[in-house]
């Protein structure tokens, strides 16, 4: 968890009473894991958000994509809407009429 060996946590412990007192500890230790408790959910709450948005970045990316290859073509493919006939060549309309 935090690398803190048995020794280690039996000092802080120790140290933990001497200061707080054993009238103080156990709501000190509430409140220490009501603190650790809201961190994680912060930090929870922030990779959701950064996973959100980088999955949004991604859909962009697609959209302009596929909107850039919609726009190329319709350029290749420009028929005139007002007289469409006309804007095919003979070749196009040979082609039709088969």
């Amino acid at each position: 968890m935090l690398d803190i060996g048995f020794s280690e946590f039996l000092v802080v412990i120790v140290l933990a009473v001497l200061v707080l007192g054993p009238d103080k500890l156990p709501e000190a230790m509430k409140d220490f894991a009501r603190f650790i408790k809201k961190i994680k959910k912060m930090w929870k709450d922030a990779t959701a958000d950064i996973t959100r948005e980088l999955e949004i970045e991604e859909m962009r990316e697609e959209v302009k994509k596929y909107k850039d290859e919609l726009n190329k073509l319709q350029n290749e493919t420009k028929i005139d809407i007002q007289n469409p006939v006309d804007s095919l060549n003979s070749r196009d309309m040979n082609d039709f009429l088969k």
